[in-house]
């Protein structure tokens, strides 16, 4: 089907591979290599847009809504780009014809900045009182929000008159200033507005760059807070008729970037907040500090100062993550050409969500897992390395060898590694549960090549045994099988659907996969996404855990707990990986867990919490406890780090840890204890178990 739908131009000399040359003109255009909003144009904002399949991110930002917004969202949810798609940057691009009509149109107009542009942290460590620091970054932060302003009328006033009375306005801007305005007479243009400011700007970063130099700086305040960031946009909206209903938008992104006290100063414009602005304020989960104002130190509260729209929980469903991620991929396709402009190719881009996901998934090689389900490699002996395994673990007992053989004969199954997976798993649960001797394991044995026996005849049985913990738990030991095959389960990670679960919430995840897979493909001699080839298994094995190491080293980097939570997580993440390779798992697929978070320290709890607000753990509904009836908080690993782990994607399982254990996983100067408990754990999974002594010496002949 794909081999029609693409241009001669990008398929030619396939049959022979590619030179270099074409391969570096492939990577070049790889659609995938940009993943940050930070390092697009403005035009690319709009050609690389995405809208929200739940009725459009339009609904998500509300722009012209008057109360203001922080838009919370982990690395890599789009933060960014959503906002940076709503500055006035974007907005003229959108608006070609006449962006003064867009605007009135459109009902706002924003102004993006990051939090960090104005060099924040170099007032903080100024020779002053807190008072006086605070004073000089206020007054500086009103000027550059001011001059933000100014130069955007400038832009639009390129291509289009904003001002019949630009004179008058600028006169009115002034009155703003306080003391004496005189000096500033001369300012009758944007022009001139835009240099004043620039310079009144320049002798505060003046006076702060010499401020441990001199013996005190000078620096008249000639602006109130808020007398230009509010007092601006009211003339523009008198001054100009289209911005009469519109509202002001003062996009600030990344405010993690900026201190406590500065915060604290962005609060307080919140709370004093004049009509027709408007704050949309972006930040990572951890990023808002404070919710403290100015003056009385009185909270800005939810509902009432300001809402919050929350990203991560925005693409959390999985439904709605695959339509996003669909057009996302389609659209980075479309935009490098990849895709020819085939009428066809046309149709499937402008059709439903079903048939675009279809499309994409015929670019990939899937993996097939049902030749691990029926086909068993064996030795000589007629046994598989797994069983062989699970012998050598036996062998280390006093039971005696001929009972140990007899009971690997019974409990092997040469015609599913499945099966036989299940046998291991009854037999082992069987073990752990009962105070047993060496005839009883025989016994067990004996019963369960029996049940195996019917499973050849009957093997749809839903009574049998070894169905129910098939069906329980067969992710496991798929897992196991391909990991003492191919020392990984990378197979059980392929594919477009996979793809979607394991980077669910994160765009930026599912585009640094694809980017990996693009450039190993294209190494690899091969054109992605052309309908030439399907992209290898391969590709796909080395891509995906590529990112997830990446992103795993990238959690030690996030923030001030970030090392702590990358401590915790491979402490977690090693226990969680022994319940999945065990010889009795308890639950099934297990890459969450469950802990009580009001029974631990608030060490414990600022780890968990940092965790959770940098994407690394994401937050389960909560657990009812059997004994207590207690709600306790439940934690799923984030899917991108499964592959490094070999966990599974699926959450279905949960370990569940007591406080006094957990505390153990998160304290570093307690790693001996957790050493103590992985051993104990380890132990609790796996053969060999306890076994009656007097049943070993009666076997051994005494």
């Amino acid at each position: 089907m794909t081999g029609t739908l693409f241009s001669n131009a990008t398929t030619k000399n396939m049959d022979f591979g590619i030179t270099s040359e074409d391969r570096m003109d492939l990577l070049e255009r790889n659609p995938f290599t940009t993943i940050k909003a930070n390092d697009l144009d403005d035009s690319e904002i709009n050609d690389q847009w995405v809208d929200n399949p739940q009725g459009g991110f339009l609904d998500v930002f509300c722009p012209t809504h008057k109360i203001s917004q922080f838009i919370i969202g982990g690395k890599g949810s789009g933060k960014t780009h959503l906002m940076r798609y709503f500055s006035h940057n974007s907005q003229r691009i959108r608006n070609k014809s006449s962006i003064l009509e867009g605007i009135k149109r459109d009902g706002y107009f924003g102004v993006y900045f990051q939090a960090s542009g104005l060099n924040g942290e170099r007032f903080e460590n100024l020779p002053f009182q807190e008072e006086k620091k605070n004073t000089l970054f206020q007054y500086s932060y009103e000027l550059w929000c001011a001059g933000l302003l100014i130069q955007s009328l400038l832009d639009i006033n390129n291509d289009e008159l904003v001002f019949d009375h630009e004179e008058n306005f600028c006169a009115d801007v002034i009155s703003l200033l306080s003391g004496d305005r005189s000096q500033f007479q001369d300012v009758r243009t944007l022009e001139d507005l835009k240099t004043l400011i620039l310079d009144l700007s320049k002798a505060v970063d003046y006076a702060v760059s010499n401020a441990f130099f001199i013996e005190d700086i000078e620096v008249t305040i000639l602006a109130s807070r808020g007398s230009l960031i509010f007092g601006i946009p009211k003339l523009i909206s008198e001054y100009c008729s289209y911005f009469k209903n519109v509202t002001f938008l003062y996009i600030i992104d990344e405010l993690e970037n900026i201190s406590y006290s500065q915060q604290v100063y962005i609060n307080t414009l919140l709370r004093e907040k004049k009509l027709p602005c408007s704050f949309r304020i972006g930040a990572r989960g951890y990023g808002i500090k404070t919710h403290k104002t100015l003056g009385s130190g009185e909270e800005n509260r939810e509902g009432h100062e300001y809402e919050i729209t929350r990203l991560d929980d925005l693409f959390s469903d999985i439904v709605d993550y695959e339509s996003f991620a669909t057009n996302l991929i389609l659209n980075r396709l479309k935009k490098s050409e990849l895709i020819s402009r085939k009428k066809s190719n046309l149709n499937i881009i402008e059709s439903d969500v079903k048939a675009k996901k279809a499309f994409l998934e015929s670019f990939f090689e899937t993996s097939d897992h049902s030749e691990i389900i029926r086909i068993k490699d064996v030795d000589e002996e007629g046994y598989s390395k797994k069983i062989k395994q699970f012998k050598s673990s036996i062998d280390n007992t006093r039971i005696p060898e001929e009972d140990v053989d007899e009971i690997i004969k019974n409990i092997s199954f040469n015609q599913s590694e499945i099966v036989e997976s299940a046998l291991i798993h009854l037999f082992s649960q069987y073990w752990f549960k009962n105070k047993v001797s060496v005839s009883d394991l025989i016994s067990e044995s004996k019963k369960l090549k029996s049940e195996s026996e019917k499973i050849i005849s009957a093997p749809f049985d839903n009574s049998s045994p070894i169905n129910k913990k098939i069906g329980y738990y067969k992710n496991n030991y798929i897992a196991k099988t391909l990991r003492i095959k191919n020392h990984n389960n990378l197979d059980q990670y392929i594919g477009l659907d996979n793809l979607f679960i394991a980077t669910t919430g994160f765009p930026r995840h599912i585009l640094t996969v694809l980017r990996n897979i693009y450039k190993t493909e294209v190494f690899e001699g091969r054109t992605p996404f052309t309908g030439d080839s399907l992209i290898s298994t391969r590709s796909q094995r080395i891509a995906l855990l590529e990112a997830s190491n990446w992103f795993d080293n990238e959690c030690g980097c996030e923030g001030k707990l970030g090392n702590k939570v990358s401590y915790f997580l491979h402490n977690i993440c090693e226990l969680l990986r022994i319940e999945m390779y065990a010889d009795k798992p308890v639950e099934c697929s297990a890459s969450s867990f469950t802990i009580d978070t009001t029974k631990l320290s608030k060490e414990a709890k600022d780890v968990l919490t940092w965790a959770e607000l940098t994407g690394v753990l994401v937050r389960g509904q909560d657990r009812q406890e059997k004994n207590s009836q207690a709600l306790i908080d439940k934690y799923h690993i984030n899917s991108l780090l499964c592959p490094k782990w070999g966990l599974p994607l699926s959450r279905r399982g949960a370990l569940s840890f007591v406080a006094s254990d957990f505390e153990c996983f998160i304290d570093i100067n307690r790693n001996n204890e957790y050493e103590e408990f992985v051993t104990k754990f380890e132990q609790s999974r796996n053969v060999p178990f306890g076994i009656e002594e007097e049943s070993i010496q009666l076997g051994l002949g005494f």
